[in-house]
């Protein structure tokens, strides 16, 4: 590699509920990573503080899990996504008190700091990121009106645009890290599309998304590379590594991708990884992820084909045998239920809610429905769902 360059690698979620002790990185794949100046991991679940019991639908991983990834060669993590302040504040001060360097996370804490763009100056260049998460249930500054506490950057606050803006009068580089899609489907929404070449068009030299859990693909526009998402480089939250998600067939394949900067140009390398048996991460060589990637970029290019195969992915939606439980598709209301009654849940719901506010009532213990119309992209995805019921 020429001296003057400057390779940055970045993979996907990580989360391990086990000790990492259980897995082995493959040599090839310790070697790329060390190959490159900086390594950007998304560490998308906190350590559970100590005396502290476990909460219902909330993620943890285990303590070993920041020294681990350290010791792998990272040395810059994402901390802006859903899961980063499932256990509190108190959750999210060990998460960066168990770093040897908590400068290395962004993308969360205060407000100011959660939008900052981290920046370094490498060989004469410097190099900006920027993460960002989209509305999730907590701990993330969606309230415009409301900047208190700690969180995470919030992927459509109208600011976002200005930071860009600004960022790239300062420095030569930016690269957002956003944390948003659809979970388990193999293509963005075009809403997602829409926003990331947004980020593109206001400055920004490359988008690494993560948050589906699968790979999405990835396109140029305008000469500059877009990662739908980069999928899980090793996600296991369950208590043993024997754990299988069995109905989710892309969960353990992922994405890393090394951007090169040389005499002004970007270029990228794709490749593909796998975790086999939540124990081994390697790279995945085979013909058929190879001709997976090829058909979801060849969708991302054909409008036709790619309206086609999202509805085909929408209509997992409606399949209680692929998607057996709510949150599996974040909060869609299809409980093992048919559509129609899935449709009478969400309108109870809202009769719910109006019948709470008439009799003044301070609060609604249910959420679920907030926490759906919340969410900007699964708000979208409900309202492609029912407009197909028209």
């Amino acid at each position: 590699m020429n001296n003057d360059s400057i390779s940055l690698f970045f993979c996907g979620d990580f989360c391990s509920r086990p000790s990492t002790t259980f897995i082995n990185v493959a040599d090839d794949v310790r070697s790329l990573i060390d190959s490159c100046d900086l390594k950007i991991c998304n560490f998308e679940v906190p350590l559970k503080p100590d005396n502290v019991s476990e909460k219902k639908g909330a993620f943890h991983q285990n303590d070993d899990a920041p020294q681990f990834l350290e010791e792998l060669g990272f040395n810059l993590f994402s901390f802006a996504n859903n899961h980063a302040f499932d256990y509190g504040e108190d959750g999210y001060h060990k998460t960066v008190g168990a770093f040897s360097d908590p400068q290395s996370i962004f993308g969360s804490d205060t407000y100011e700091e959660a939008y900052k763009v981290k920046t370094f100056h490498i060989k004469g260049v410097s190099v900006g990121f920027l993460a960002l998460c989209y509305s999730a249930r907590e701990g993330v500054f969606d309230d415009v009106s409301n900047k208190e506490g700690l969180g995470c950057a919030y992927i459509n606050d109208l600011k976002v645009n200005h930071i860009i803006i600004e960022a790239k009068k300062k420095i030569d580089y930016l690269f957002i890290l956003a944390h948003d899609g659809i979970e388990y489907i193999d293509v963005p929404l075009p809403e997602t599309i829409a926003r990331y070449r947004d980020f593109i068009d206001f400055g920004v030299d490359a988008v690494i998304g993560t948050h589906p859990h699968c790979p999405q693909g990835w396109e140029e526009y305008k000469g500059k590379p877009i990662f739908y998402s980069l999928g899980n480089f090793f996600f296991n939250s369950k208590e043993t590594p024997e754990y299988r998600a069995w109905n989710r067939p892309h969960w353990y394949e992922s994405l890393g991708v090394v951007l090169k900067i040389y005499n002004s140009e970007i270029t990228y390398e794709v490749y593909n990884l796998k975790n086999k048996d939540n124990i081994n991460i390697i790279f995945d060589k085979s013909d058929d992820i190879k001709k997976h990637n090829q058909t979801i970029r060849q969708y991302l290019i054909d409008k036709p084909k790619y309206e086609q195969y999202l509805n085909h992915e929408l209509n997992k939606i409606l399949d209680s045998q692929y998607f057996p439980t709510l949150y599996t598709v974040g909060e869609f209301y299809f409980q093992r239920a048919s559509f129609k009654t899935s449709i009478k849940l969400i309108l109870k719901q809202i009769l719910s809610f109006i019948s709470s506010i008439n009799k003044n009532k301070k609060s609604i213990k249910d959420r679920r429905l907030l926490f759906l119309i919340k969410n900007d992209t699964r708000r979208s995805a409900l309202l492609r769902v029912l407009n197909r019921f028209n």
